[in-house]
C-alpha cells in the first residue's frame, strides 16, 4: 500500500486526504506519537492508508546534478559533489572523497539546473548536517527570491 506523504504547518496541523473517497479532516500532530515511520489512518469511509508527515519547511526536490564547492572568502580550489536535493530554504549534497567540512562551516556552491535554460546557480551555504560524505545545508541569504530557482521548484 502506497504512503501518502503530508505537509505540517507551522502550527503542527496537518490535512489528511482519504485517496480512496477524498474525504478530508485536519489533525493536529503535536499530540501524535511521529517518529518518522507512516502510521495507518482508517477514513470515515473504512478504508485504510498510510501517511507520513514531513515538517520541512519548504518543498524539497530530489536531484542528482554535478556541481562544485569551495571554502569562501577565497575559494582557491574547487571541489566536485553531487546535489542530492534542494529546495528554496536549502541544499544537501554528496561528496566524492574524504572531506573536512563540519557543522556550522560556511560553504559556497556552483551547479547548473536542469532545466530548459541550465540555469546557473552560485550560493552561499551554512553545513547544518553532516553524514559521512553527505552534508545538508541551508542558504545564507534568504533574501533575495531565487526565480529560477522557484521556478525549478514548482511542482
Amino acid at each position: 500500500m502506497e504512503t501518502r506523504k503530508v505537509y505540517v504547518d507551522e502550527d503542527n496541523k496537518a490535512e489528511l486526504v482519504c485517496p480512496h473517497c477524498g474525504a478530508s479532516r485536519h489533525i493536529n500532530v503535536s499530540k501524535l506519537n511521529v517518529n518518522g515511520s507512516p502510521l495507518r489512518i482508517r477514513c470515515i469511509c473504512k478504508s485504510l492508508f498510510f501517511a507520513s508527515f514531513e515538517f520541512r519547511r519548504s518543498y524539497r526536490k530530489e536531484t542528482n546534478l554535478l556541481g562544485y564547492y569551495c571554502l569562501p572568502p577565497f575559494c582557491k580550489v574547487w571541489h566536485e559533489m553531487r546535489v542530492k536535493n534542494i529546495s528554496l530554504t536549502g541544499v544537501g549534497f554528496a561528496v566524492p572523497d574524504r572531506h573536512r567540512l563540519k557543522v556550522g562551516d560556511a560553504v559556497r556552491l556552483k551547479f547548473k539546473l536542469d532545466d530548459k535554460c541550465h540555469s546557473d546557480i552560485e550560493k552561499d551555504v551554512i553545513v547544518r548536517r553532516v553524514s559521512n560524505n553527505y552534508l545538508g545545508c541551508e542558504f545564507s541569504c534568504r533574501v533575495q527570491f531565487d526565480k529560477a530557482l522557484g521556478f525549478y521548484l514548482m511542482p
